[in-house]
């Protein structure tokens, strides 16, 4: 398990990622950007869905399935041979370019990963939200390793481009973009994690009813709903599109709140269903619920929001350096705006 890594050169400060931490430092540079040079990188790998169930967990149905045939088990083989010689080939890879590497499952890291010139995400969109997790100035590349069963939509890489990625990366030629991120504060503490794809508010139970004030441009609203989405450019495309949300260019600097299946009344005209924030826009809400919960870039980063607490959604000053097509989002809308 990785417990810290060293603080490099080129950066001021570097905070502890710690339920302890009140405040994330922000890292400021003290030289202009120079062409990356990659002496050392962490890989950062999945555990397939076989790997888990089939070869840690020896799960008697999943290994009975697969004794049977079954159509949805032998997919899950198929993910996970071809994650495999994903893994594989790209440690062949970085050996042969003479860098120094070190593999670990994502479910190790337990602290901002610095000491390092490149993460790669090997996996699919949920490894490279987890690797984002950890990273404040340490750039990403992600890399697909299952093209049939992943539709990473963040990862660059795959089987057949990674020798032409790493040249890339190598000869300057494909520099790192600048990725939105939001940042929370709850009851006036601010959380360590910061959000590359979306935070959803919403009723712990997914039948009941999500009750919350909403403050924004100077006007307060109390509402009814399913919950209420807000995410970045990034996360545009996924449960923001779904639920009515704007397409942005993955390089936009705005973000965007989409309320779920409001609860109107008859009597009532809301304003605040829908909209894009600036850069310099928080939004503001107060929780209604007795049992409300905010999930922060899926499930696996949860924080209780009960009666009267209070969440505040802003961008935050530490984007992420990542290695993405700019027009990545394009092909969800041609509307983007």
């Amino acid at each position: 398990m990785l417990s810290h890594y060293r603080v490099p050169s080129y950066a001021l400060k570097v905070a502890k990622k710690s339920a302890q931490s009140a405040n994330l430092a922000i890292w400021i540079d003290i030289q202009p950007r120079e062409a990356l040079k990659i002496r050392k990188v962490l890989i950062l790998h999945k555990k397939s869905t076989f790997q888990l169930q089939a070869v840690e967990h020896k799960e008697a149905r999943f290994l009975k399935l697969l004794e049977e045939g079954n159509e949805v088990v032998a997919r899950v083989k198929l993910a996970h041979e071809e994650h495999i010689e994903t893994l594989n080939l790209l440690e062949s890879e970085l050996k042969r370019r003479k860098i120094e590497f070190h593999s670990v499952a994502r479910a190790e890291i337990t602290d901002w990963v610095t000491d390092y010139d490149l993460m790669m995400a090997v996996g699919g969109d949920g490894t490279f939200l987890d690797a984002s997790h950890a990273l404040h100035h340490v750039p990403l590349l992600g890399i697909n390793s299952s093209s049939s069963s992943s539709f990473g939509h963040f990862c660059l890489g795959n089987q057949k481009n990674l020798t032409s990625i790493l040249d890339q990366i190598q000869d300057d030629s494909l520099k790192a973009s600048q990725l939105l991120r939001l940042q929370l504060t709850i009851n006036g503490k601010l959380m360590p994690e910061l959000i590359l794809n979306e935070v959803l508010v919403s009723h712990k139970h997914p039948a009941a009813t999500s009750r919350y004030f909403i403050d924004l441009h100077g006007e307060k609203e109390e509402q009814r709903s399913s919950g209420i989405w807000i995410g970045t450019p990034a996360g545009s495309t996924g449960s923001l599109r779904s639920a009515g949300g704007a397409v942005l260019p993955i390089l936009d600097t705005r973000y965007q709140y989409v309320v779920r299946e409001a609860c109107m009344r008859p009597s009532e005209k809301w304003h605040l269903i829908r909209g894009l924030l600036s850069a310099d826009e928080s939004i503001h809400l107060v929780s209604q619920m007795r049992t409300g919960a905010i999930y922060a870039d899926g499930q696996h980063i949860e924080y209780d929001f009960n009666l009267g607490d209070e969440l505040i959604v802003r961008t935050s000053p530490n984007s992420l350096r990542a290695f993405v097509s700019a027009n990545v989002n394009d092909i969800f809308s041609t509307n983007c705006r």
